[in-house]
């Protein structure tokens, strides 16, 4: 299959968006709005010297739905992430299996493309820390760098050009998938991103970028889908 070029980057059509996209034959829906949640494992490796490299895992689920937040009609984003919380007992890094649970709840308004404000808790081996509030944000552009939990923002729309070459076989904990679309483009900052998508899922069954703004050598992140409904 030859490449297709100048595709556009389909997080998600809005029907509350102002300016929504048109969808062509050159639409790649890389999240729709035909899911209400998905969860991910999110692979990292990364090295940090003198150790050698290594990797480790979390789960992220991601739920959406439309509230109104302070009275402003919103679609609510909540994602919760599960890892091993480690610590040092002595001489000895230890880890808690599933010792660590974050969940941040944002309030996003598709019309001006803002966040409007949130908050996140966390529970440490089964404490809950007092939530913290999460601030507005107006300047908020999902093209420029990985961010977030999940390293991209999954809805409105992504304005970046993808280069879509063929299909290849991909596992991921959901399954094996033997005609994933394999897409690749970069955030603004110059960092490279891959999707790979199936017809008939609402997600990408995989993402991945290495992300610099991690800690260590070379940090690398896969997110494998695990689930959706």
């Amino acid at each position: 299959m030859k490449p297709v070029t100048n595709v556009t980057a389909t997080i998600e059509q809005n029907p509350d968006t102002t300016n929504p996209v048109t969808a062509s034959e050159n639409m790649v829906k890389v999240f729709s709005r035909d899911y209400s949640w998905a969860k991910y494992r999110n692979n990292i490796t990364q090295t940090l010297p003198p150790n050698p490299r290594y990797q480790w895992e979390m789960n992220e689920r991601i739920e959406r739905s439309k509230e109104n937040y302070k009275g402003t009609p919103a679609f609510h984003y909540k994602i919760t992430t599960i890892a091993d919380y480690p610590e040092w007992v002595g001489d000895t890094l230890m880890h808690t299996t599933n010792g660590l649970i974050i969940v941040a709840d944002r309030y996003f308004d598709a019309s001006t493309n803002t966040f409007l404000g949130g908050t996140m808790t966390r529970t440490i081996k089964g404490k809950a820390e007092p939530a913290t509030d999460l601030p507005p944000d107006d300047h908020f552009s999902r093209e420029a760098s990985p961010s977030y939990e999940m390293g991209i923002t999954p809805f409105g729309e992504m304005n970046i050009t993808l280069t879509c070459s063929g299909t290849e076989s991909v596992t991921v904990p959901a399954g094996t998938y033997s005609g994933a679309r394999k897409c690749t483009g970069n955030f603004r900052d110059g960092t490279p991103i891959t999707f790979w998508v199936v017809p008939g899922i609402p997600v990408p069954v995989q993402y991945q970028f290495p992300n610099k703004y991690l800690d260590g050598e070379d940090p690398f992140q896969s997110y494998e889908l695990i689930g959706w409904g």
